[in-house]
């Protein structure tokens, strides 16, 4: 038997690549819950530990694996659109908040791009670099379309997205004890607002309203940054 040839089409098969991501983050999963749900180990970011050592030795570059593990990231799209249930089921809360929700979309959406953006002007970054970290707190499916029309590098934007939504789970929680936050409406609008996806799924082992606050500003600071930002980087 042709040992290289087998590895190397188990390797090139996408099939390969979605069962080994899936075993991952399932990986992550049952480490996250033994722990006691500890903060420090979220699921996504056990997957990330186990994946990229596997990727690096396989060899395997990140255009391929992307490309092979494309039907999970067509499933984004409904996954966020599932979102709506609890909106819907706290719809009363939600519009009783409507004048804070907008303020604080229209403030937190707008500091939370300048101040990255100032932080890597001052570092003397590169432009390429700058646009694509304006897209750090929109779920990766808006991420990749606002890249492609501001000009971004996509790869480097939904790095970004991945690294911001790794903090914001890690530490939101932390945040809230040394603010003294209790208002769960607050802390899951605040995580959807910085961490979209990855801080909403934070949001629901905190309370259904703090999910509901937080599907509901993953999306608006979605269609916020979508809109708007094209148009203030076409202008600028």
């Amino acid at each position: 038997m042709n040992v290289d040839a087998l590895m190397a089409y188990i390797t090139s098969t996408p099939l390969t690549w979605i069962i080994v991501t899936m075993s991952a983050y399932k990986v992550g999963i049952l480490i996250y819950e033994k722990t006691g749900k500890h903060a420090l180990l979220q699921p996504i970011v056990i997957a990330y530990v186990i994946m990229l050592p596997i990727l690096i030795i396989a060899h395997i570059p990140y255009k391929q694996y992307f490309e092979s593990v494309s039907i999970l990231h067509f499933f984004l799209g409904p996954a966020t659109v599932a979102l709506a249930l609890p909106l819907y089921k706290n719809l009363k809360l939600i519009h009783a908040y409507l004048l804070p929700i907008f303020i604080t979309l229209f403030v937190g959406g707008i500091f939370t791009i300048l101040s990255a953006v100032g932080i890597l002007w001052l570092l003397g970054a590169s432009k390429i670099t700058m646009l694509s970290m304006t897209t750090k707190s929109v779920t990766a499916p808006i991420t990749l379309i606002t890249a492609h029309d501001i000009g971004a590098n996509a790869s480097l934007a939904i790095g970004f997205v991945v690294i911001t939504g790794l903090l914001g789970a890690l530490f939101g929680t932390f945040i809230f004890k040394l603010l003294r936050i209790k208002h769960d409406a607050a802390k899951g609008f605040a995580l959807g607002l910085i961490s979209h996806a990855v801080g909403t799924a934070r949001a629901f082992e905190i309370s259904e309203n703090a999910a509901a606050f937080s599907a509901l500003a993953m999306g608006l600071v979605g269609v916020f940054i979508a809109v708007f930002l094209p148009i203030v980087i076409g202008f600028l």
